[in-house]
């Protein structure tokens, strides 16, 4: 992640709106603020160098546990949200969570890289191991999907989830007898 230390009237008009609007504080208030999209931390000039390393530390932290007292940040947190505000405090944890969310996309495309080609081979199998019903996944996926219901981080829908766990009774040997 590239810093760029700059003053308030410097920092970019998208990221004063999210200053202003989202985290409720004014421009004369910025400290620092992360643009997601450019993988950068804005901070005041006036922060001192190692509050900057603590802001990457909390920003690039490997787990969800960032505010835990004993295992992640949460003693550098108490003092960023004490010296610099609630808005910081939000924006860094925000980034942070932005971080997760990367780390989890790139993780699960690398497994799907994997996945898939034992799906495709087994779709394009003459003998399959388990013969497919489309109408019988289409309930299933329709009784998910019925519910309009969010899963946990919203990346699918329970459509998807059901259809997901078909598939693991299936794999378990848990669907005997007329399935």
């Amino acid at each position: 992640m590239v810093v760029k230390r700059i003053t308030p009237k410097e920092l970019p008009a998208g990221l004063t709106f999210i200053l202003k609007n989202l985290y409720h504080a004014d421009l004369s208030k910025f400290i620092a603020i992360v643009d997601v999209s450019k993988s950068t931390l804005f901070v005041n000039k006036t922060v001192l160098q190692k509050d900057i390393d603590g802001f990457l530390e909390v920003i690039t932290f490997p787990d969800y546990w960032v505010a835990d007292e004993e295992s992640g940040k949460g003693q550098f947190l108490e003092h960023v949200y004490r010296e610099y505000g609630e808005h910081t405090y939000r924006a860094l944890l925000d980034a942070h969570t932005w971080q997760m969310e990367q780390k989890e996309k790139r993780q699960a495309a690398e497994t799907a890289k994997k996945i898939i080609p034992l799906i495709e081979k087994e779709i394009n199998n003459e003998n399959p191991a388990v013969g497919y019903n489309e109408w019988l996944a289409h309930e299933i996926w329709n009784a998910g999907y019925g519910l309009n219901r969010r899963t946990p981080q919203n990346v699918s829908n329970y459509g998807s989830m059901y259809e997901f766990y078909f598939g693991y009774l299936l794999g378990a040997g848990m669907l005997k007898g007329g399935i």
